[in-house]
């Protein structure tokens, strides 16, 4: 007999399967994990066994970064599979691989840094309450604005979009070549190449290090699009992050908003940038989401409460969307 735990990650693979990628009985899919994320790719055997997937399950090794590509025999073998799914430590979503295993027709949900308390809390949101949610934001970026960002902690960005498509992550991925990130809830965009002027304070989560509320914040400066100062020890730690991969790791790669009611801030990354309120910076690799920036990196950053102003508009309010419905 199940133990809750157990049965809990199998009802939240279920809706994963079932109502986010809406796997069909003559469909392959493709489970990577590794050793961080055995416990989830539990959740997904039993779940494709309770209700008859044809799933083959790969554990591989830890890229060892966001963005790093996985092995070339592992990258071979997602372009095989109508369905690939991979709840892994490191990001594959911003790969070669996960872009060409969607060329050959495979939808794609990644799993970064999951975890229990995400995976289970985050999908239990109705993928049509996100899309609504999306939808709304979408509509508002959509065509050509220049954006300022601003927070009570002292953020003050402007950059432009309008050069590359808004996404919708909203966790439907049912047409072939979609992907996503499990749990979903964000509207993003990569910003025009350049610029990107201002002040970033980031006090929230940052992709590969460790939050809480009582984590102090990092300063970081930007300068015609790109990182041109850090300040402050945590902004050190995200520029330890960042350089190893040079030039191309400082440019500015997205703006997310996040749309997810159920989810709240834990220090877990792909949670944190869907709950609803709180926007995103990320720096690095943009190519999956249509942008020109490839390196084998991709870092968000958190900004907790902002207001966003598109040109004169308030559209968001210490996290609170002003958009009339």
């Amino acid at each position: 007999m199940l133990n809750k735990r157990l049965l809990d990650l199998k009802e939240s693979a279920l809706r994963a399967l079932e109502e986010y990628l809406d796997v069909g009985k003559n469909e392959s899919v493709l489970l990577l994990y590794d050793s961080y994320t055995r416990e989830i790719a539990d959740g997904f055997y039993l779940a494709a066994k309770d209700n008859g997937t044809d799933m083959t399950s790969l554990e591989i090794k830890p890229t060892g970064g966001h963005g790093r590509e996985p092995e070339d025999d592992i990258a071979k073998q997602m372009r095989k599979y109508d369905v690939v799914i991979a709840p892994t430590r490191y990001s594959l979503t911003h790969t070669k691989a996960s872009i060409e295993a969607r060329k050959s027709g495979a939808r794609v949900a990644t799993l970064p840094g999951i975890d229990f308390e995400v995976f289970t809390t985050g999908m239990r949101t109705s993928p049509s309450i996100l899309e609504a949610s999306g939808e709304i934001w979408c509509d508002v970026l959509d065509g050509r604005h220049e954006i300022q960002v601003t927070s009570e902690a002292g953020t003050d960005l402007r950059f432009k979009i309008g050069d590359y498509p808004i996404h919708d992550d909203n966790g439907l991925i049912h047409e072939s070549g979609t992907y996503g990130n499990l749990p979903a809830g964000e509207a993003f965009v990569a910003p025009d190449i350049g610029s990107a002027n201002g002040t970033v304070i980031i006090d929230g989560s940052i992709s590969g290090l460790p939050w809480d509320r009582k984590t102090p914040s990092a300063k970081i400066i930007l300068k015609d699009g790109v990182i041109s100062s850090f300040e402050g020890e945590r902004a050190q730690s995200l520029k330890n992050l960042l350089n190893p991969y040079g030039s191309k790791a400082l440019v500015l790669a997205e703006f997310g908003i996040g749309t997810n009611p159920d989810l709240q801030l834990t220090g877990n990354l792909l949670g944190d940038e869907k709950v609803k309120g709180t926007i995103h910076f990320a720096f690095g690799n943009n190519t999956a989401m249509g942008g020109d920036n490839y390196v084998q990196v991709h870092i968000d950053c958190l900004v907790i409460s902002p207001d966003i102003l598109l040109e004169s508009r308030h559209v968001m309010q210490r996290g609170k969307c002003l958009i009339d419905k």
